[in-house]
């Protein structure tokens, strides 16, 4: 099947990619992202998660992931104890402030959603970084996914487990990645996906 560029007033559309003509609604303006460590936390999280759900549309093409990635946003920013998880792996307080975490967590999603083809024309150390970011993103989605999974089918079963809590509250998976398979799998997945937070500073 032939695809055709479709072009609209806000971008150029085909088969395979889309090219956004004005992003200003997608990036944070260059005035607030020069200083954006004197916004309080209110304000700089409120812009931060705005920009966060605009990415969504480029996250997939499939809504089952989008959805997966609105489900998650919602959960890092009003249900997570990140400083709780994070404390079952380390001991001594970050060296990153709350604020670089999360704006490095938009950058590193920007990137990842941010399509650069690998050729001589483009520089390969930056396409190669941005297919990184996408990569470990489709990751952290498709655990995200598998851990929703495994939560909705423990309340059709009525199981006495919960494994919302044992998941998404108190991190029991971490603290007892022996309890079982799924255990094993969803906790070491988490805690190389803190220790690559302290690599790069951010909240992921």
């Amino acid at each position: 099947m032939r695809w055709h560029t479709i072009c609209t007033r806000n971008a150029l559309i085909n088969g395979n990619y889309t090219l956004i003509k004005n992003n200003s609604k997608y990036l944070v303006p260059k005035e607030i992202a020069a200083d954006y460590g004197s916004l309080s936390d209110e304000i700089l999280m409120r812009i931060l998660y705005r920009r966060f759900m605009r990415l969504r549309p480029f996250v997939s093409c499939r809504k089952m992931v989008r959805d997966t990635y609105t489900d998650y946003l919602r959960y890092k920013f009003k249900v997570e104890d990140y400083d709780l998880k994070r404390s079952l792996i380390f001991k001594e307080s970050s060296n990153a402030s709350v604020k670089e975490q999360v704006w490095n967590s938009l950058t590193f999603v920007t990137k990842a959603v941010t399509y650069l083809p690998e050729t001589a024309v483009v520089k390969w150390d930056l396409a190669r970084d941005n297919t990184t970011c996408r990569q470990i993103l489709k990751n952290i989605l498709t655990m995200e996914y598998q851990k929703a999974s495994e939560i909705g089918q423990a309340a059709k079963r009525k199981s006495k487990s919960n494994p919302y809590s044992d998941l998404k509250l108190r991190f029991n998976h971490i603290r007892n990645c022996d309890s079982s398979a799924s255990f094993r799998a969803f906790g070491e997945f988490d805690i190389s996906l803190l220790y690559l937070n302290e690599m790069l500073r951010t909240r992921l």
